[in-house]
C-alpha cells in the first residue's frame, strides 16, 4: 500500500483535449418546465473542476476533483477524504466494504480509512497495469461495476503527432498520419478489473473516452469525442473483442502483433469498426461528451426513465439518448435536454430522491459559460411534464414519435412542422468529418390510431445515416409547447421484415 498525501502537484492548465476548442454554433436556450436547478456551495478557496461524481447508500455525495482530491458531501457539508492523488476522472463506492474507488491516470486504486473518521489513511493498487508516460493525453476514465463485481475503465490515446505535441517523443503507432497514437500500453482500450484486481484488456479502438455508463441490464457504453478516425462525438456499447475505430490501440492487440498498422488500408479497418449506437453531431449537439448516466429513478426524475443522460464539456449543455434494439444491437435518439449551464459538463449521479448532481469543469478544457467549475443539483418537481419527444423507435417505413403529451390535430394541418433530413459520415483517419449524402426527405405524417401521443412519419430509410427530425409549432392538446424541437436518430441497421 501506499502512503497517502505524497502530495503531486498538478499542471496548473491544461490543453484541450476532449473534443475541439470553440462556441457552439448557435446559442438558443432550453430548459424543460417542472425542472430547477440548484448551485451548491463548493468549499471555499478551493479550485473544483469536478471530475468524478458517486453516491453512497445514505445519500453522501464523493466528488473527485481534477486537482486531485477527494471530498465528502452530507449537505451542507464537505470533508475533504484525501488529496495528492494524480488527476483522477472517476469515482464509485465499493458496496461491500463502503470504501472508495478510484481512477487515477496510473492506477486503479483503492480509499483505505483505517481510523473512521472518514478520511482516508492509504491508498491501495488494485491495478496499475497500463502503460504511462508523461503525455498530457493519457487520460484514465472510469467508474462503472457489473453485477459479478467487475469494475470497468477507459483509457485515452496519446497525442503522438510532433506538430501537435511539440516533441516526437511520442510519436508511436500512428496509423496514416492520424494524430493520436499509443506511447505506452493499452493506450485506447477499455479494461476489465476483477476483484482480485485482475487487469483483462476489454474492447480496442477507443480514442478519447471520457465517460462510462452502465444500464439496467448490465450493458456498459462510453462516450467518445470527435477527432482522428473519429466523424463525430458518439455513444458506444462496450463488448469484449470490439474494435471502435481507432487503430493505434491494435498495437497491444494479440491478432496484430508485430504488424505494421499503417500497411493495413482504411478500408480493411472499416470492416472490423462497430458504429457507434447513437452520432452526436459535432457543433449541433456535442463537442466533448462526458459520462452517460442512466437514470434508474424510476420516475422520479420525470418521464425518462430508462434513458441516458449525458454533459458536453465544451457546449455544457445535458442530453437526453433513448435507445432501442434492432438486429440484436443499440440504435437510436438523442436530444438537448437542458443547455446551457454555467460550466462544462462531464459527470452525473443520481440520489435515492431522483435529485441528479452535475459535475463541472471548465479550466484548460474551456466551455460555454462563465465558470471554471461547479456544482449543480437539478430536481423534477414530481408533477410538471414538459413536452418533448420522449422517443423516437424505427418501424419497417420509417419512424414513430413517442411524445409526453397528446399531439394537438392541429400540427397535422401543416406538412412543414415535420421535416426531416438525413447524411452520413466518412470513416477515415483525418479529424472528423463532414455530413456527407445529405438529403431532404419526403415524409408522410400520420397520427397513430388510438394514441394521440404518437406520430409516425413515413420516409425512405437508409442505413449508416444520421436522420434529424426538426419540429416546428408542435405542442400539447393543452396548449404545452414542445421544449427540444430537435431530434436525431443513428440508422445502423433496418427492421426486418415480420
Amino acid at each position: 500500500m501506499k502512503q497517502l498525501f505524497q502530495h503531486i502537484n498538478l499542471a496548473a492548465c491544461l490543453l484541450l483535449s476532449i473534443g475541439i476548442v470553440g462556441a457552439a454554433e448557435d446559442t438558443w436556450e432550453k430548459f424543460p418546465p417542472g425542472y430547477s436547478i440548484e448551485k451548491i456551495t463548493t468549499p471555499v478557496g478551493v479550485q473544483f473542476g469536478v471530475s468524478g461524481l458517486a453516491m453512497d447508500r445514505h445519500d453522501n455525495l464523493f466528488v473527485c476533483t481534477r486537482e486531485g482530491q477527494v471530498w465528502k458531501f452530507s449537505d451542507p457539508n464537505w470533508l475533504l477524504v484525501a488529496e495528492g492523488l494524480h488527476e483522477p476522472l472517476g469515482i464509485l463506492v465499493e458496496e461491500s466494504t463502503g470504501h472508495l474507488l478510484v481512477v487515477q491516470r496510473p492506477e486503479f486504486t483503492r480509499l483505505i480509512d483505517e481510523n473512521g473518521d472518514g478520511k482516508a489513511d492509504f491508498l491501495q493498487t488494485i491495478s496499475d497495469d497500463w502503460g504511462l508516460t508523461d503525455n498530457y493525453h493519457e487520460y484514465a476514465f472510469g467508474l462503472v461495476h457489473d453485477k459479478d463485481g467487475n469494475y470497468y475503465g477507459t483509457l485515452n490515446t496519446s497525442l503522438s503527432w510532433p506538430g501537435w505535441a511539440g516533441s516526437d517523443r511520442w510519436d508511436i503507432a500512428r496509423v496514416h498520419d492520424s494524430k493520436m497514437g499509443r506511447a505506452a500500453p493499452y493506450r485506447g482500450w477499455s479494461f476489465q478489473i476483477s476483484p482480485q484486481g485482475t487487469f483483462t484488456p476489454w474492447s480496442a479502438g477507443l480514442r478519447s473516452p471520457a465517460g462510462l455508463g452502465i444500464n439496467n441490464s448490465g450493458d456498459i457504453f462510453y462516450t467518445d469525442n470527435q477527432g482522428d478516425w473519429n466523424a463525430s462525438s458518439s455513444l458506444h456499447q462496450i463488448v469484449r473483442g470490439r474494435f471502435h475505430g481507432h487503430p493505434s490501440s491494435l498495437m497491444d492487440h494479440p491478432d496484430f502483433a508485430g504488424k505494421d498498422l499503417n500497411s493495413i488500408s482504411t478500408e480493411d479497418y472499416h470492416k472490423m469498426w462497430t458504429r457507434p449506437a447513437v452520432w452526436l453531431p459535432h457543433g449541433e449537439l456535442a463537442n466533448s461528451p462526458g459520462e452517460p448516466t442512466f437514470d434508474k429513478t424510476q420516475g422520479k426524475f420525470g418521464p425518462f426513465a430508462g434513458q441516458f443522460f449525458i454533459g458536453d464539456q465544451t457546449m455544457s449543455n445535458l442530453m437526453r439518448v433513448s435507445l432501442e434494439k434492432v438486429g440484436g444491437e443499440y440504435q437510436g435518439a438523442v436530444w438537448n435536454f437542458i443547455r446551457p449551464l454555467e460550466c462544462g459538463v462531464i459527470r452525473q449521479v443520481f440520489d435515492s430522491q431522483g435529485r441528479m448532481y452535475v459535475g463541472q469543469t471548465g479550466r484548460g478544457w474551456r466551455s460555454a459559460g462563465k465558470d471554471v467549475f461547479g456544482l449543480r443539483r437539478i430536481t423534477w418537481d414530481g408533477s410538471t411534464v414538459p413536452m418533448e419527444m420522449k422517443n423516437i423507435r424505427l418501424t419497417q417505413k420509417g419512424f414513430r414519435i413517442v411524445f409526453t403529451h397528446p399531439v394537438d390535430e392541429a400540427v397535422f394541418e401543416n406538412p412543414e412542422n415535420f421535416q426531416v433530413e438525413s447524411w452520413g459520415y466518412l470513416y477515415h483517419a483525418n479529424y472528423g468529418s463532414p455530413k456527407v449524402d445529405e438529403k431532404k426527405l419526403p415524409v408522410d405524417i400520420r397520427r397513430a390510431p388510438n394514441n394521440p401521443a404518437v406520430v409516425i412519419i413515413d420516409l425512405p430509410l437508409e442505413t449508416e445515416k444520421v436522420y434529424k427530425f426538426t419540429l416546428s409549432g408542435i405542442q400539447s392538446q393543452t396548449g404545452v409547447p414542445l421544449t427540444n424541437s430537435i431530434g436525431y436518430y443513428t440508422l445502423n441497421r433496418l427492421k426486418a421484415p415480420r
